[in-house]
């Protein structure tokens, strides 16, 4: 309740009620409404606080798990948005959890086929998504790891200014629910390709085979350069580097 009877100010508590100032206006009202680090411990009518915050630390654990995981692929992007963007992504998977609030989790989200489609349809960076890299016709085999695309076409990428050739790294990400960990196989052998390449089938592996009961997928990466007659050159455009998940 406001109060215009020209007396100063009083801010602070007594008998119960607080009073404070609001738009340059003498305010009051009952004390102990607001959230405390108490409250909110112990408060029954904070529970539904408890269970979020529950859940928005298992989902930040996760994240960090992913992309330690991932710490091959992205260590070099440089991108401050990815693990703000990640978060989003990951609350939203954990939300397609049937379990009560409080009790979901992200690995139970990305169990699903919905779960899984949005990690697949996320966009890492500015450059080229699966799709992009690998075409419309990707197939990956879950039990041995072989990722195979029919129509995988160099000439369908968009090639910064001055780039030649990109390199293309395979990986195969598992996450294992029962232990809510990750583990990812890398072929280390980039294949390089040129710009002027022609189409033709594409078949990725890696040594090990993916463990049973996990849920797998594989990870494709771009790195665009500029061939000159004593190396490769790395290109820094916008657009330089991609990242799919398959």
């Amino acid at each position: 309740m406001a109060s215009g009877n020209g007396f100063p100010p009083i801010i602070g508590t007594y008998n119960g009620i607080n009073y404070y100032i609001r738009n340059g206006k003498q305010c009051q009202r009952k004390a102990g409404g607001g959230f405390t680090s108490e409250s909110i411990k112990n408060n029954p009518k904070m529970q539904g606080v408890r269970d979020s915050n529950q859940e928005l630390a298992l989902c930040s654990k996760f994240n960090k798990n992913f992309k330690d995981a991932l710490f091959p692929f992205i260590n070099d992007l440089e991108d401050g948005t990815l693990h703000s963007r990640l978060m989003k992504l990951f609350m939203h998977i954990k939300m397609l959890d049937e379990a009560p609030v409080g009790k979901r989790t992200v690995g139970n989200g990305l169990s699903c086929d919905m779960g899984q489609k949005l990690l697949r349809e996320f966009r890492f960076t500015k450059g080229p998504g699966a799709r992009d890299i690998l075409g419309p016709f990707a197939d990956l085999n879950v039990k041995t790891g072989i990722l195979k695309a029919v129509a995988f076409d160099p000439k369908r990428l968009k090639f910064p200014k001055g780039s030649t050739h990109f390199y293309l790294q395979y990986g195969l990400l598992e996450y294992n629910l029962k232990g809510n960990t990750f583990r990812f196989i890398l072929n280390t052998d980039a294949l390089v390709v040129a710009k002027e390449d022609d189409a033709k089938e594409l078949v990725l592996e890696v040594l090990e085979k993916p463990e049973k009961r996990s849920v797998v997928f594989g990870v494709v990466k771009v790195q665009f350069y500029q061939k000159l007659p004593d190396r490769f050159y790395k290109s820094f455009a916008k657009g330089a580097v991609g990242i799919g998940v398959v």
